[in-house]
């Protein structure tokens, strides 16, 4: 029903396309004097808080980079946007950056786990021989970060493979956490690992507000359970957010079930297979009960918990949160994701784009229309809860964005929409073309930028 609304409407939106691009200029006029306004507001069809219903010919006033008031009476400087919808900006709450140079996935969709994980390992090598002497990943994160300020995307939720340094200038347009992936199963490589994470969270002091970190022990796979104990002990001791792939295949349930199967098989091939270092037996639940001690901590996937490992995640909504992926869990062909187990059982889920290693791009707006499309039993206002507020709990930055409202941050995005007059206004959502028209953040519009 949501795909043939989408349709129905599409082309009503495509036809309009050429008059607002003839609308553009005027928007940059309108713009370039708000640079100079403490306080202005903005009008649009419909606005969009999250925590309440949307408001029909909405206003919304932003005063010194905060929201001031929202709702029917503006204040200030007032500027009409006509068609659009005024969301919070998006919160992407899984990627990896470094992939993002990538034209398309890497593999093929409906390939095994393992042998994508190949594709990754080959690509690595091959762009670090292309590039002798510079690290590619510099642009890419750059390239990805610009990418995803188009689409809408205000705050991140970044998996870095190269510890975070003063003046590198990679993650100097982003806002959100800079998690520090750590790798290395072999059980005497824990005392390094360890060192690498506390040397990270020391830059923090220099990290500047728009920048907090975080740590990312990567995997089951791919990390020892000692050092997943010692990462969440730091986390919750320095009161950072710790990020964990999790769940995410049948083959790393049966890898940790009994030490074998085609995660061995590749482990060994890379030399990087120790064996006795994950018990034998353990399942997600394990992990999740060390996890649950970090301060915060996100779960990346989850595509394959039971239950009662769903459920203990319910249990700890303020502190642990799971991270679902849409288009990446469809590439790889994975059962239905159990979203709505997970709503029931109260877990928070945000979304997130993953990396264009498995994602064809970085646009949160498509995730969240494509989550609607493969989840019609669930409601949209509450599917674009997972792009916004819940992202933003997953964070840490709940009281500052995720919502529209009174005091939190003017980080918003304006979309335009088609003139169907539908019962639900978050149907307009699914039915736009795709293009996002601006992104404020801090008041202050970012895309497209004004010179």
């Amino acid at each position: 029903m949501r795909t043939a609304i989408a349709v129905k409407t599409y082309l009503t939106a495509r036809l309009k396309q050429v008059f607002e691009q003839s609308r553009s200029d005027a928007f940059h006029g309108i713009f370039s004097l708000m640079r100079t306004a403490t306080t202005y507001s903005l009008n649009a069809r419909f606005v969009f808080p999250i925590d309440r219903p949307p408001i029909r010919d909405g206003w919304i006033t932003v005063s010194d980079g905060r929201i001031d008031t929202i709702g029917n009476r503006p204040v200030g400087e007032r500027h009409e946007l006509g068609n659009v919808a005024i969301l919070p900006a998006f919160v992407n709450a899984h990627t990896h950056l470094e992939f993002s140079n990538l034209d398309q996935p890497l593999g093929r969709s409906g390939m095994r786990f393992t042998d994508w994980i190949r594709e990754v390992v080959r690509w690595r090598r091959e762009a670090s021989d292309r590039n002798s002497g510079i690290d590619w990943r510099y642009d890419a994160i750059r390239c990805g970060i610009a990418e995803s300020l188009r689409c809408g995307t205000a705050m991140f939720g970044e998996i870095a493979t190269l510890p975070r340094s003063e003046g590198d200038g990679r993650y100097d347009a982003m806002q959100g956490v800079c998690f520090l992936e750590l790798l290395g199963l072999a059980d005497e490589r824990h005392d390094e690992l360890l060192a690498a994470a506390k040397t990270h969270l020391a830059t923090s002091r220099s990290g500047g507000a728009a920048l907090s970190l975080g740590l990312s022990p990567h995997a089951p796979y791919t990390v020892s359970q000692r050092l997943v104990e010692s990462v969440a002990s730091l986390a919750a001791r320095d009161r950072v957010p710790v990020a964990m792939h999790l769940a995410e295949t049948q083959e790393e349930l049966e890898l940790l079930r009994s030490g074998s199967g085609p995660f061995q098989e590749l482990l060994a091939e890379l030399g990087a297979w120790h064996a006795n270092v994950i018990p034998q037996g353990s399942t997600p639940l394990d992990y999740l009960k060390i996890l649950a001690k970090a301060h915060r901590s996100l779960i990346v996937h989850g595509n394959y918990l039971t239950r009662e490992e769903i459920e203990f995640a319910g249990q700890q909504r303020d502190r642990m949160s799971v991270i679902y992926c849409p288009r990446t869990h469809a590439y790889f062909d994975h059962e239905r994701y159990p979203l709505h187990q997970m709503i029931r059982c109260g877990v928070n889920v945000a979304l997130g784009t993953d990396s264009r290693a498995s994602n064809p791009d970085l646009n949160m707006l498509n995730e969240f229309r494509f989550a609607a499309q493969q989840h019609e039993d669930i409601p949209l206002a509450t599917i674009l809860r997972l792009a916004t507020i819940n992202g933003a709990l997953a964070l840490g930055v709940e009281r500052s964005h995720g919502t529209l409202a009174p005091e939190k941050r003017a980080d918003l995005v304006v979309i335009p929409v088609a003139e169907d007059d539908p019962n639900d206004p978050h149907e307009l959502l699914l039915a736009t073309t795709g293009h996002i028209r601006m992104l404020f953040r801090n008041g202050q519009q970012v895309f497209p930028e004004i010179n």
